[in-house]
C-alpha cells in the first residue's frame, strides 16, 4: 500500500444531486471535484412530491427553474462538445429530471451505480425482518413486486421513482445510457437488469485513501487490545445496513458484549443488558474502538456496494465480521481477511461466540495482500472510468 492516487484531470464532467460534503456521495464529488473534474451543479429538485400542493409545486417550478436554465445551457455546451457526463445520486437529481438529461445529452451520459435504484425503488433493496438482499425486481422493469409489498421509494418519496426505473431500462436498451459498477458483484446485478455488459471501475475518495494511504503511516497491525466492548456495530441504525440483525445477534450473545455508534432508537424498548448505545462518528471515538475491539461487524443485507465503513475496519480491526451475502462486495473477499458469518442471528452469535472462544484470527499477511490489491485496482478509479468511456466512443 504505497504512493497516493495521482491527481489527475480527466475527461468527463460531473453531474450530481448531492453536492459535496460529509456523506458517502459527497466524499466522492468531494474527491472528484479535487482532482480537477467540471462539476455542474443543478438547481433544487422539481420533480413532484405525492404531499405537494399544486400551488407549491408552481411556487417552486418557478424559484427554480432560472438555475435549471443554466444548467441544462452548461449541459448544452458539453453536449456540443461531446464531453461524457457522469451521473450521480438520480434520487437527489430528481428521478424526471434524471431522465430528461440523459434524453437530453444523445448518448454521451453514464450513470455511476450508488446503490441499487436501477432496479430498486427502495434503493437499498432489501425487505425488513429478511436476512438477504431482495432481488424480486431485478429483471422486472415494471416492478411488480414492489407494488405487491409496498415498497416506498428511498431516500426521496416521489411518484416519479414508480417510473423511473421501467424509463432507465428503456433508455438503455435504446442505447441512450451506459453504467459504470463499483465491483463484480453489482455489475453482474446490473447485467441482469439491463441484458448489456457493465465495467467495474471501483471506488476511491479521499476517505479510502486517508485510511489505507496516508492515515496509516507508522501505525502498527491492529491488535485486541483493553475495551469495553467485545464486538463494535460500525454503522448507523438502518435495517439494510444490519443494524437491527446486529442487535438480535447481541441477544444471542449475552456472554459479550456490543457497541452501537448511535443513541438506542426509540422503538426499541428492551435493548438487552449487554448493548451499549453511544453517539459518536469516526473521528470522535469510534475508530479507536474498532481498533481496540475484538470484533467489528459490517454486515449488509441488500446489494451492497462498496463502502468506506467495511475497507476502514478491514485495515483498523483486529477482526471484520461480515454477514453472508452472496449480492454484496462483502461476498468478494476471501474469508481470510474478514471473517463470514450466517445470515440468521442465533448461528451468527454462535460463531463469533465459538471464534473468540479459539482466539482466532484472520491472516494479517492475507489482509494486507488483499489491502494492498484493492488500493491498487482502486486508486486509478479516475483512469479507469475514462478508459471505459473512450473504449465505448
Amino acid at each position: 500500500m504505497s504512493g497516493a492516487a495521482p491527481n489527475v484531470s480527466g475527461d468527463f464532467a460531473v453531474v450530481s444531486g448531492i453536492p459535496a460534503g460529509k456523506s458517502g456521495t459527497g466524499q466522492l464529488v468531494a474527491y472528484l471535484v479535487a482532482q480537477g473534474l467540471p462539476y455542474i451543479e443543478p438547481g433544487p429538485r422539481l420533480d413532484k412530491r405525492d404531499d405537494r400542493s399544486v400551488f407549491r409545486e408552481l411556487f417552486l417550478w418557478l424559484k427554480g427553474a432560472p438555475r435549471w436554465l443554466l444548467f441544462f445551457v452548461r449541459l448544452w455546451f458539453l453536449r456540443r462538445s461531446k464531453t461524457p457526463v457522469l451521473l450521480l445520486h438520480p434520487q437527489d437529481l430528481g428521478f424526471s429530471a434524471t431522465l430528461k438529461i440523459i434524453k437530453f445529452l444523445r448518448g454521451n451520459c453514464w450513470i455511476y451505480l450508488l446503490e441499487s435504484s436501477f432496479f430498486c425503488v427502495r434503493s437499498y433493496n432489501h425487505q425488513p425482518m429478511e436476512h438477504a438482499a431482495c432481488l424480486r425486481c431485478l429483471g422486472d422493469p415494471d416492478q411488480h413486486a414492489a407494488k405487491m409489498y409496498g415498497c416506498s421509494p428511498f431516500p426521496r418519496q416521489t411518484s416519479s421513482a414508480t417510473v423511473f426505473v421501467r424509463k432507465l431500462y428503456s433508455l438503455a436498451r435504446a442505447g441512450k445510457v451506459q453504467f459504470l459498477a463499483q465491483n463484480e458483484r453489482q455489475a453482474k446485478l446490473a447485467e441482469q437488469q439491463f441484458g448489456m455488459p457493465v465495467p467495474v471501475v471501483g471506488l476511491w475518495t479521499a476517505d479510502i485513501e486517508e485510511s489505507l494511504i496516508a492515515g496509516t503511516k507508522g501505525i502498527e497491525e491492529p491488535k485486541p487490545g483493553d475495551t469495553q466492548w467485545d464486538i463494535v456495530f460500525h454503522g448507523n441504525d438502518v435495517l439494510a445496513k444490519g443494524s437491527r440483525w446486529a442487535l438480535s445477534v447481541a441477544r444471542h450473545a449475552p456472554q459479550l458484549s456490543f457497541l452501537f455508534p448511535f443513541k438506542c432508537p426509540a422503538d426499541v424498548d428492551d435493548a438487552p443488558e449487554n448493548c451499549s448505545f453511544v453517539q459518536m462518528s469516526w473521528t470522535s471515538g469510534l475508530r479507536d474502538a474498532v481498533s481496540s475491539c475484538k470484533v467489528v461487524l459490517s454486515p449488509s443485507f441488500w446489494s451492497a456496494s462498496i463502502e468506506g465503513a467495511l475497507i476502514k475496519n478491514i485495515r483498523f480491526a483486529s477482526t471484520t465480521a461480515v454477514a453472508v451475502n452472496s449480492t454484496s462486495f462483502s461476498d468478494e473477499i476471501p474469508e481470510g481477511v474478514v471473517l463470514h458469518l450466517d445470515a440468521y442471528p442465533e448461528k451468527a452469535a454462535m460463531q463469533l461466540a465459538e471464534y473468540l472462544s479459539s482466539e482466532r484470527s484472520v491472516d494479517s499477511d492475507q489482509k494486507r495482500e488483499w489491502l494492498a490489491s484493492f488500493t491498487k485496482r482502486n486508486s486509478t478509479y479516475i483512469q479507469n472510468i475514462n478508459e471505459q468511456m473512450r473504449s465505448t466512443v
